[in-house]
């Protein structure tokens, strides 16, 4: 806009120069002169306007978003703008200095009206002010309600994240005291194991008893010969307390023989019992119980595992043997027959091979 007011301003000067020439003719130079004078501040102080309107306008820019509307006032204005400076291409071509003037008269309230829709458009622009700082008011009146709701939503979350806090803290001591249950109830269980086994050893203990029988007691008389012969039951022992008195049957607990266990000799007092053979692939897995009978403990036993076919040939010989064999003590063994299926196996013998 401001390249189209240089070039009418300049088209101006022109016509005034002409004109003046034209006038000098004719004797009225000096009116002439004094309308121009006229148009160029009119012209000036229509030119501040616009500087102002454009200040305004880009503030208005940044606080509004909706300038169509005086986008179309500026093309209109850039259009009327256009017009004079055809009107004044038209001036430039006339000699007269009527001509001349009658232009500067149509020019003068061609920027009347401009001036007008200037000051209308500085108008609006104020009025859109005070519009936004009202609006700015409201948003800020009507946030102010909304404070006491945020401020509770911020308490009811702190308020959440404590109970949260609390209810971490309490399963966790649940959680412990849970595995502090758990642990009791192994040890419990543990217990109840070994009663378990006590109540078993004791059972196992009453079975020997019945199947050893138990003493009858017996009575004497002084008048009964010292040599006479009581009849006791079988498995129970009796021993005469003083030879010629009163005698009372004492009776001693059985011990059960290895044979009564269910055990078989197999040299240098230890015994063999629950051997069976088992299959292991196209092998074969031998595995039975030993017990040390002998009178003291062994710190290693050796034992020898031999099997026959059905026509008594020796198919595989397997020597294995067990550390820390305490007397009494029943230890459990296992070994692979390699190459040879229980099939194939005839009978087999367990022995022992030599002591240390």
């Amino acid at each position: 806009m401001k390249g189209i007011l240089s070039v009418l301003i300049s088209m101006v000067l022109f016509l005034v120069l002409s004109g003046a020439t034209n006038a000098a003719d004719q004797g009225g130079e000096q009116q002439v002169m004094k309308e121009l004078e006229d148009f160029q501040k009119a012209l000036s102080g229509w030119m501040k306007n616009l500087d102002g309107l454009g200040s305004q306008f880009s503030t208005f820019q940044k606080s509004v978003g909706d300038i169509k509307e005086f986008e179309k006032t500026i093309k209109g204005n850039e259009e009327k703008l256009n017009s004079i400076v055809s009107r004044l291409e038209g001036i430039e071509k006339s000699a007269s200095v009527a001509d001349v003037r009658g232009m500067l008269d149509s020019f003068g309230k061609t920027l009347d009206v401009i001036k007008k829709l200037l000051s209308d458009l500085t108008k609006r622009v104020e009025d859109q002010e005070v519009k936004t700082a009202v609006l700015e008011k409201r948003y800020q009146e009507a946030q102010r309600p909304l404070e006491p709701i945020k401020k509770a939503i911020e308490d009811l979350n702190k308020l959440v994240t404590d109970k949260l806090g609390e209810q971490e803290k309490r399963i966790a001591t649940v959680e412990d005291g849970f595995k502090t249950r758990v642990a009791s109830l192994d040890s419990a269980l543990k217990t109840f194991e070994g009663q378990l086994k006590t109540v078993s050893n004791v059972e196992m203990r009453v079975k020997k008893l019945e199947k050893g029988g138990v003493g009858v007691a017996g009575t004497a008389t002084v008048e009964a010969p010292p040599s006479v012969p009581v009849k006791v039951p079988e498995g129970t022992e009796t021993v005469k307390v003083a030879e010629g008195t009163e005698t009372a049957e004492v009776i001693k607990e059985h011990v059960p023989t290895p044979e009564e266990e269910g055990f078989q000799e197999i040299g240098d007092g230890f015994y063999l019992r629950n051997v069976n053979l088992f299959p292991f692939g196209s092998s074969s897995q031998i595995k039975g119980e030993i017990k040390n009978f002998s009178d003291r403990d062994r710190s290693i036993v050796a034992f020898v595992v031999r099997v026959y076919n059905a026509s008594d040939v020796l198919l595989f010989t397997q020597d294995f043997s067990i550390k820390t064999f305490k007397r009494g003590e029943i230890r459990s063994f296992s070994e692979i027959i390699s190459g040879y299926t229980p099939v194939e196996i005839a009978r087999y013998e367990v022995l022992a091979k030599r002591r240390y």
